[in-house]
């Protein structure tokens, strides 16, 4: 019994965290994507349309776009599906990681939502 409440226990505080964690982070709305920049460096950056809401302060300059990290593993698969939107005309939402570790004056995307037609 003593087991079951600990991994609900868990289960709850884990959801919890990863909740606020995403509550405090910069997002957009759904909305066209547009204006990708590839940077040498490996980062991409992504204006949006969406409604921005909860920019971090390190992007307050660039609210309408979001940096995606083109050398990492999850960054190669987060382009992968932004040009696939961007070539079908399908509008993303982005969840922001609430900094700019990507790119300095853009919010680091967390993750993207496509969506479907």
């Amino acid at each position: 019994m003593m087991i079951k409440s600990i991994k609900s226990t868990s289960f709850f505080l884990m959801f919890t965290l990863g909740l606020s964690a995403n509550a405090f982070s910069g997002n957009a709305e759904l909305g066209e994507i547009y204006n990708l920049h590839f940077m040498s460096n490996g980062v991409v950056i992504v204006y949006t349309r969406g409604i921005r809401t909860n920019v971090p302060p390190c992007a307050l300059n660039q609210p309408a776009r979001f940096a995606v990290d083109g050398k990492s593993a999850g960054g190669k698969v987060q382009l992968s599906g932004l040009l696939t939107a961007y070539s079908l005309g399908q509008k993303v939402r982005f969840i922001g990681a609430n900094n700019c570790n990507a790119y300095s004056d853009t919010e680091t995307a967390n993750y993207i939502v496509v969506n479907q037609k």
